[in-house]
């Protein structure tokens, strides 16, 4: 069984090469932790996926931080956690003013989930409490990215669901293959909604076509045994191959009569057929 597209996204992201900026790599180190304070990290960071440990591996070492990691198991799997001796100073600036990318990436790869791009696009990201995501939205709205929330086990939940803003995100924090891939997955759903409404379509028409043939074929039966009715030798030829091929089109009717005739020609004479019905019909009434 192959990775998920989610999982995919995630391995991109932990190849990516460290930013140049010390900023970017301390806003990464917060987004990992799931987190907008260092203080809230205790300096360790829990994490069930090997590769997005190894990126918190990396990014402190990159910062001289002499990391840790330690694993256990907990419910069926193996529970990373990295620590490192606590910090009491990060940086001069702002990590997340400075790099909101970074910390953004960060926090996708630890606490973001995305759908299969075959399916309905959805992505999104838990927080613990409301002030994380009014920070996260802050960070979000200038790069034109515009989440909704929802609340889900005491948790408040970002999430995404249009296909636009979705790549928007994926291209901020860097996994350029996954916006690849999200567009032609979008292109081939947009290819298969397309020919599943033309196929619809048509399949309509020619029951649409069928059934009028076929009532078509129930009059002109009628027709034909009334001793009454009167039928130009040339109506009659089509009413009697209308009765033999009821699913033909009327275009197919016109071919196989002699000499062809055009589809409206054809419609022409089958309207003075029907007309000649309604004639009988109410000759027989009125007697």
């Amino acid at each position: 069984m192959g990775w998920s597209y989610a999982k995919q996204v995630k391995a991109e992201l932990t190849r990516l090469s460290p930013p140049r900026q010390r900023s970017c790599l301390w806003a990464e180190l917060l987004g990992l932790g799931g987190s907008i304070d260092f203080s809230d990290l205790s300096w360790g960071l829990g994490a069930g996926n090997a590769m997005v440990t190894r990126r918190a591996y990396r990014i402190m070492k990159w910062l001289e931080l002499s990391p840790h990691i330690t694993v256990h198991k907990s419910r069926r799997r193996l529970v990373f956690r990295v620590t490192a001796p606590r910090v009491t100073a990060v940086e001069d600036e702002d990590p997340l003013k400075s790099c909101p990318k970074a910390y953004l990436r960060g926090l996708f790869l630890s606490r973001g989930y995305l759908t299969e791009p075959e399916r309905a696009i959805h992505l999104e990201m838990w927080m613990d409490d409301k002030a994380h995501f009014e920070q996260l939205q802050s960070i979000l709205l200038p790069l034109k990215i515009h989440p909704k929330t929802a609340n889900r086990r005491g948790r408040v939940i970002l999430y995404l669901k249009d296909a636009d803003q979705v790549g928007r995100f994926l291209a901020h924090i860097g996994a350029h293959r996954a916006v690849l891939s999200l567009e032609s997955a979008q292109v081939v759903k947009t290819l298969k909604n397309q020919v599943n409404r033309l196929v619809n379509s048509e399949t309509a028409n020619l029951r649409r076509a069928v059934e009028s043939g076929l009532e078509q074929a129930r009059v002109l039966r009628l027709l034909l045994s009334s001793p009454h009715a009167t039928i130009p030798p040339s109506l009659r030829e089509l009413a009697l191959l209308r009765i033999q091929h009821p699913e033909w089109s009327l275009k197919e009717l016109g071919m196989a009569l002699n000499p062809p005739i055009s589809k409206s020609a054809v419609n022409h004479r089958m309207r003075r057929l029907l007309h000649t019905v309604d004639d009988d019909f109410h000759r027989f009434i009125d007697r």
